[in-house]
């Protein structure tokens, strides 16, 4: 399943912007990334009694706001050069020193 969502991420991000990889810095895409992070914790922050912003929010923002903030994470991964095998990858390696620290009752 990631790999067509991915895959369809980076079609539809060539057929709007087709010289996305070479005109747009990398740093935009890190900016974005950040900017949908930033908006994700708002709705969760409402969600949670904080905040003052008279907007309605609801429970199904926070999944519209993490799509937004995965596609981000997308571009810029692709941006940088990594495709998702080498996200998968990463993850993958990330979760052997987790199940190590798990298993030594290390927790940093």
């Amino acid at each position: 399943m990631f790999i067509t969502t991915w895959q369809e991420i980076l079609d539809i991000q060539n057929k709007l912007y087709p010289e996305w990889r070479s005109k747009k810095p990398r740093l935009l895409y890190s900016t974005a990334l950040a900017g949908e992070l930033g908006e994700l914790c708002g709705v969760i922050t409402h969600l949670d009694g904080g905040g003052t912003n008279l907007q309605k929010y609801t429970e199904a923002m926070i999944l519209e706001e993490a799509a937004d903030t995965y596609i981000q994470l997308v571009l810029l991964l692709e941006k940088s050069g990594f495709d998702i095998r080498h996200f998968h990858n990463a993850i993958v390696d990330k979760l052997t020193v987790l199940r190590k620290r798990l298993k030594s009752g290390r927790r940093w």
